[in-house]
Parts: C-alpha cells; sequence; structure tokens
C-alpha cells in the first residue's frame, strides 16, 4: 500500500513539474512561432546566399546576424547550410551559419527568457554570436579556398545557312537528320504555345507566414520538444533541490561533465532549454548549463558527419575546437562575473511560483499546436503508398 501511495505522488509530482514548465514557456514560444513566421517571408534564401557568397569577415558577420534569429534546430541547420555552401557561400560563412544559427532563434531566445531570465537569455545570445564570428574567422584564415578546375566550355554547334560561306561538315553529312532537327527547332515553339497556361494560385504571404510558424515549424520541434519536457520533469522530480553541489556543480567536472554530454547529443535550441532548467533547479552551476545550451545544439553526430563531408575535416576540428574552447570561457565568465548565487536564485524562486490561469490556457494551446501539426506534416497514406510502390 505505501509502494502503490509513493507511486501515485511521484506520478502526481511529475506530472505537475512537466506541466508547468510547458505553461510558462508556452506563451513565449507562441509569440516565437509567429515571429519566426514574420522572419520566414521577409528573410529570403535567395538574399542570404548573395551576402554571404564573398570570402572574408564580413560575410562570417553578415553569417551570424542572419542565423541568430532564424528559428532553425539542429537537424533543420543542415540542409540550410549545405544549400548555402553549393549556391556559393564561402568556408567561413558557411561554418559561422551551422554554429550560430541552431544555438538560438526567436523562439528559443524567448522560451530561455520564460524559464531562465533575461539575463541568462542575452548571454545565450551573445555567446552564439561570438562563438560564430570566431569559427567562422578561423575557418576563413586557415582553410583557404580552393579554386575549384572546371574544364573548358565548348561553344555549341552552329549549322550554316548560307551558300556562300563554308558548310558545316555535320549539315552535308546527313541532310535529311539536319533537316528534320531544324524542322524541330522551329515546331516546337509553335506547339507550346498552342498548350493552355494553366496558372497555379500562389499562396499570399499571410497564409505562408502562418503555415510555417504554426504547422512546419511546430512539427520539426514537437517530438524533440515532448521529450525534453518530459525528461525535465522526470529531473525535477528525481533530483531535489541542491542535490548537485561541490566541484562537481561549480568546477571543471561539471563543465567537462556538461561538455561529454552534450556534444553528440541530439537536442535543438528549445528543447534544451527544460533541461538545462532542471539541472540548474538541481544545482548545476549557471556556467555548465550555459555549456550544454551551446555545444548540445550546435554539436552533435549529424552535424559534424556533414560538416566533415562539406568543409573536410580540417575545418571541421576548427569548429569542434573553438566552439568548445568558447563554451567552457563563456560558462567560466558567467560564474565567475555574474555569480552563480544570483542566477541559482532566480531560478529556484521561478521554480517555487506556479503558472496563472492564462499561462495554462497557454499552455493547451501549445499542446494543440504541437499536436495538430503533426498531424497535418504527415504524408497521406495513399501518397505515401503510391510513392514507396514508384
Amino acid at each position: 500500500m505505501n509502494t502503490d501511495h509513493l507511486m501515485i505522488a511521484f506520478l502526481k509530482a511529475f506530472a505537475l513539474n512537466t506541466w508547468y514548465m510547458v505553461a510558462e514557456m508556452a506563451p513565449y514560444l507562441i509569440f516565437g512561432f509567429a515571429i519566426a513566421g514574420l522572419l520566414h517571408i521577409l528573410i529570403r534564401k535567395e538574399q542570404v546566399q548573395g551576402l554571404l557568397g564573398k570570402p572574408g569577415l564580413g560575410a562570417v558577420f553578415k553569417a551570424c546576424l542572419i542565423g541568430v534569429p532564424m528559428p532553425l534546430c539542429s537537424c533543420s541547420v543542415i540542409p540550410a547550410a549545405a544549400s548555402l555552401h553549393k549556391s556559393g557561400a564561402s568556408r567561413g560563412a558557411t561554418a559561422a551559419f551551422l554554429s550560430s544559427t541552431p544555438q538560438t532563434g526567436v523562439d528559443s531566445i524567448l522560451a530561455t527568457y520564460s524559464l531562465m531570465g533575461g539575463l541568462f537569455a542575452t548571454v545565450r545570445v551573445v555567446v552564439a554570436f561570438v562563438s560564430g564570428i570566431v569559427t567562422g574567422f578561423l575557418i576563413e584564415l586557415f582553410c583557404k579556398e580552393k579554386a575549384e578546375s572546371q574544364p573548358p566550355k565548348t561553344p555549341p554547334p552552329t549549322i550554316n545557312f548560307s551558300p556562300n560561306l563554308s558548310p558545316n561538315p555535320n549539315l552535308n553529312s546527313d541532310p535529311q537528320s539536319t533537316l528534320s532537327k531544324i524542322t524541330s527547332m522551329i515546331k516546337t515553339p509553335q506547339v507550346s504555345a498552342l498548350k493552355p497556361q494553366v496558372s497555379n494560385p500562389q499562396p499570399s504571404r499571410l497564409s505562408t507566414a502562418l503555415r510555417y510558424g504554426f504547422v512546419n515549424l511546430p512539427a520539426d520541434l514537437a517530438v524533440a520538444l515532448l521529450i525534453g519536457l518530459v525528461l525535465a520533469g522526470l529531473i525535477t522530480t528525481l533530483l531535489p533541490p541542491d542535490l548537485i553541489s561541490g566541484h562537481f556543480s561549480t568546477g571543471s567536472l561539471a563543465f567537462l561533465l556538461a561538455t561529454v554530454i552534450s556534444l553528440p547529443l541530439y537536442i535543438c535550441a528549445t528543447a534544451s532549454i527544460p533541461m538545462a532548467y532542471a539541472l540548474m533547479a538541481a544545482g548545476l552551476s549557471p556556467g555548465a548549463a550555459l555549456i550544454f545550451l551551446i555545444t548540445g545544439p550546435a554539436t552533435n553526430t549529424a552535424t559534424v558527419i556533414s560538416l566533415w563531408k562539406m568543409l573536410g575535416h580540417k575545418a571541421t576540428l576548427i569548429y569542434l575546437g573553438s566552439l568548445i574552447v568558447i563554451a567552457w570561457i563563456a560558462g567560466g565568465l558567467l560564474n565567475s562575473t555574474l555569480g552563480t548565487q544570483t542566477i541559482e536564485h532566480s531560478v529556484h524562486q521561478h521554480a517555487a511560483m506556479q503558472p496563472e490561469l492564462w499561462q495554462h490556457l497557454s499552455g493547451i494551446v501549445l499542446i494543440l499546436i504541437l499536436l495538430i501539426s503533426l498531424g497535418l506534416s504527415r504524408p497521406p497514406k495513399a501518397a505515401a503508398k503510391s510513392c514507396c510502390s514508384d
């Protein structure tokens, strides 16, 4: 009987802790989704590719300036960076974009503010920007672009119709074939002109923004965010406050543990926030939590493999090394300069507060958005079967 009571008490505490974090993050995430949809229609990929094409510190700076507010997670930033690199973006600009973009975004910035306060959110944005600039600049400095050898362009074969000039050997060799080619060239535009022009109606900018902000982006984040919230609820329930203390909390061991855990971890910037919040509530230092938030989204197995293929092994090692060094420096400065007591006190004080009614309603809306977006983004069964059969 005591075991049943303990299990019921644990499940109740776990459900409350998880839901409180959902309610706290929900208003800021919903607002972040709306801003993300607006940025999606304002920032065009063609414009980004044009700004990042020239090598140098200017392109690296622009890549960070564009990447920090963009709501791209650890998975969606990889094809975006590959597309930029194939379109002519330099190695440094590609690495800067790949470093700064997944660390932050309008949704994760607002979510960080909701759980950890404005000071921590500001530090996170600054570190993401600085890490992107340093990473991109070092790769620009030590990994020079190689000029790709292109085969010489051969002019297209021409057909000479004038009898006064030297005849084309291909024309005399097979006059019947040449005549049929000329006839097809003349008839092709006439046939295409007779075809009815079917104009597909383009969706409006408002519908595009709403679909990206409240369907595409939540669908990308839904699974990782729900898993992160559940793990954070478990950590908060199982680990009492101040369980993690001593050198394991603030020293180099905490920094090393946060780095080792977050390096291969596949987690997005938004989903990592409740986990870092729960670890800080259990006594982990803000500096170690910051390292977890920096290296987790920006470095994972998929990112490292993709970067290795795009930019080479030397650029990949520079990317990883510079990110780890910057994360450790930022974590040490956060603990020593700002002090752990201020941030830890605000976290504990925030954990003791219960969400208000409007936050609970926002939490319900957020869960509905995540579930509906997953349903809308899933392809129909008939289409999936036809694709497989093809």
